[in-house]
């Protein structure tokens, strides 16, 4: 693997989904920041192994909803 775009690499991870903000909120995974742009909230989160498996586990979760 080469390093030619890792510049251009976004190293936070976001949504806008209220019900993935709560889950990763409910089990302590917190966001860095929120940016709100035409009355719509995006919540920005550090990449991190946390954060991976904690989505992980919401998406298995609704999954088998």
């Amino acid at each position: 693997m080469t390093n030619h775009n890792i510049s251009k690499f976004d190293k936070e991870y976001s949504t806008q989904w209220n019900y993935e903000r709560d889950y990763l909120e409910s089990i302590g995974v917190k966001y860095t920041f929120v940016k709100e742009i035409n009355g719509i909230s995006t919540y920005k989160y550090k990449k991190n192994s946390e954060l991976f498996k904690a989505l992980s586990s919401f998406y298995m979760e609704i999954e088998t909803k």
